[in-house]
């Protein structure tokens, strides 16, 4: 398929509104939960959902958790995601030298890339927030909303630390990324959005806060994967 043709069967697979970390069935996500179902699968989700765009099958959080070969019950490291993508046959490396325009263009030709962010970072839900958080240093930020506005973005303001988001292409133009945030599907979060839409700025923010602002972190497809 064409980048286009990629672009809408991203969305297609967003909009069915499957993948969060919470929500699954527990016996299939018992390996990255601590406490809750799923509340340390991040990483494993967002692979969850690369495998599903680009290969077409479903695998539970169990067994991407096993074949990454992380530890259980915490959070993925990047290393061992890099692992898991290549175990499952995709040809993906860690990045740390990249900017928003750089991932936002690999989205858009080449196939879904994974964002490590620190949580305070990312574009909430408007009327769920007021556009303001704190970063690692304590200054006081506006990061903006999610589009489409009132249904999408950032809906726990408690959670500040790592998480990881999965950028799957880019707006028609390639200015704006279409991300899948799994931080959702929760009894205290039960909201599902198809997507959140950000902008280039906001991105560079999301890239920038990671590891309390220490280095940017991503993990790119060295090939066109579509």
């Amino acid at each position: 398929m064409n980048r286009d043709e990629w672009r809408q069967h991203v969305k297609r697979e967003f909009l069915k509104r499957r993948r969060y970390q919470f929500g699954q069935p527990p016996a299939t996500c018992n390996l990255a939960t601590d406490g809750t179902p799923g509340d340390v699968a991040c990483g494993d989700t967002t692979i969850q959902m690369v495998l599903r765009l680009v290969k077409g099958k479903d695998y539970s959080i169990n067994k991407v958790r096993q074949v990454s070969g992380a530890p259980n019950h915490v959070p993925m490291p990047i290393e061992n995601a890099r692992l898991a993508l290549r175990r499952f046959g995709l040809p993906y490396e860690v990045r740390t030298d990249l900017d928003a325009g750089d991932i936002l263009r690999i989205s858009r030709n080449r196939g879904p890339v994974l964002i490590a962010e620190d949580y305070w970072a990312h574009p909430q839900w408007e009327g769920r927030g007021d556009g303001f958080a704190h970063t690692a240093s304590g200054h006081r930020v506006f990061v903006g909303f999610a589009d489409p506005r009132h249904k999408a973005g950032k809906t726990q303001h408690t959670f500040r630390d790592g998480h990881m988001v999965l950028l799957g292409t880019t707006d028609i133009d390639g200015t704006e990324g279409i991300v899948r945030d799994t931080n959702h599907n929760s009894a205290a979060r039960p909201e599902r959005p198809a997507w959140d839409k950000v902008s280039r700025r906001q991105i560079g923010r999301m890239l920038r806060s990671f590891n309390h602002g220490r280095n940017k972190v991503v993990l790119i497809p060295t090939e066109v994967l579509f």
